[in-house]
């Protein structure tokens, strides 16, 4: 496979340990309202809209107004967590560099607002190895729609077939391959999905496998 036109990264879970700091705050939002969630909708949450998991959980449950709680509360220990366990995801930063070093274009991919983001970004000193960084609240359809990743390719002036992307989730994943590219998944909390994994360039077991599976 030909070295890529540019790599594009998701950064929840891809880059930033937030998935790690989000299923905390949900499983403990649960407990402090007694419900009792199945572990098939917390895998389901990774890369997850929040429209989409208000559904599953108003589907699950029936209580609109339980699940406007439950997501209120998660916001708040999510953030009260945040300063106190986010990091990066292991071997982000020295994927980030050896990809740069190496010539290649990156670009961010994020479904997270622009305001909450580029604070992160910023926070772990990834913001400089970007060209140019695309949010949630700059499309219409967040994953599993490829818009986001079309949008970024347009902002690369790159073909869509001529980039990768990198992602840890299906639904991330699922909007990659459906923007035509090569999609190299690095999964940490929900197993990969068989067609999932079957379509992807590789899946791979960290982030220190990815330079040498884009560069050969």
């Amino acid at each position: 496979m030909p070295t890529p036109q540019a790599v594009i990264f998701d950064m929840d879970g891809t880059l930033i340990d937030t998935e790690r700091v989000s299923q905390t705050a949900w499983r403990r939002a649960a407990a402090d309202l007694g419900l009792d969630v199945p572990e098939r909708i917390w895998d389901a949450f990774v890369g997850c809209s929040i429209p989409t998991s208000c559904a599953m959980i108003n589907e699950e449950f029936g209580d609109e107004g339980l699940t406007d709680r439950l997501f209120a509360h998660q916001h708040e220990l999510f953030f009260a967590l945040e300063d106190e366990i986010l990091v990066p995801r292991e071997g982000a930063l020295d994927a980030l560099r050896t990809l740069a070093d190496a010539g290649v274009t990156l670009a961010l991919a994020t479904t997270t607002a622009r305001e909450h983001a580029q604070k992160e970004m910023d926070r772990f000193g990834m913001t400089p190895f970007f060209s140019t960084m695309t949010f949630g609240d700059e499309v219409s359809r967040s994953k599993p729609a490829p818009d986001i990743y079309l949008e970024a390719a347009r902002r690369l002036d790159a073909a869509p077939e001529t980039c990768a992307a990198v992602e840890d989730s299906m639904n991330g994943a699922r909007a990659a391959l459906a923007a035509g590219m090569a999609t190299y998944l690095v999964p940490e909390w929900a197993e990969p999905a068989p067609d999932v994994a079957l379509a992807c360039a590789a899946v791979l077991g960290g982030l220190a496998e990815l330079p040498a599976a884009i560069l050969g």
